[in-house]
């Protein structure tokens, strides 16, 4: 079925907010936050192009049964338009509440691992570190044409470090 190599149909709420329902019923959220507050040591020209990257489910019951590809290309397919304009870096930081965050990474990492090619334009650097007494595992993307990529990689790598 050639559906089933498509991203779910999103609906864009507003440029930091989208939604997607995949096949099984589950509804998600995936949304952007400023995140310049986390580099008050850089100019505002930098600071203020970091968004936070947050996927959540609608209903947090609702189960996601099986390996559902869709899911990866609907995700990688928002994150590449948000990132598209060249302008903002998108860091995803996975929830350790739940004692589920290096998983829950791994797979995060993996989605971008397979779309890592030159002619797609997402770069991705991961860094994980101790704060706060918890293990954080974190990823930076970044599109490879960004004019301000080394200033943004700078501040991230100096954020995880």
């Amino acid at each position: 079925m050639v559906t089933s190599l498509q991203p779910y149909k999103t609906i864009i709420h507003n440029p930091f907010y989208y939604s997607f329902v995949t096949t099984s019923g589950v509804e998600y959220f995936c949304y952007f936050t400023p995140y310049k507050e986390y580099f008050p040591n850089y100019p505002t020209e930098v600071a203020s192009k970091f968004y936070a990257f947050n996927l959540d489910l609608a209903d947090k019951k609702a189960k996601q049964k099986g390996v559902d590809k869709r899911i990866a290309d609907t995700v990688i397919t928002i994150v590449g338009d948000f990132l598209n304009k060249k302008i903002n870096a998108v860091v995803y930081i996975c929830d350790p509440s739940d004692g589920k965050a290096k998983a829950r990474f791994r797979k995060f990492k993996s989605w971008f691992d397979y779309y890592e090619h030159p002619s797609y334009q997402i770069i991705q650097i991961t860094s994980d570190f101790e704060a706060g007494g918890m293990k954080l595992y974190t990823a930076l993307l970044i599109h490879r044409k960004n004019k301000l990529k080394k200033e943004l990689v700078e501040a991230y790598l100096n954020l995880t470090d």
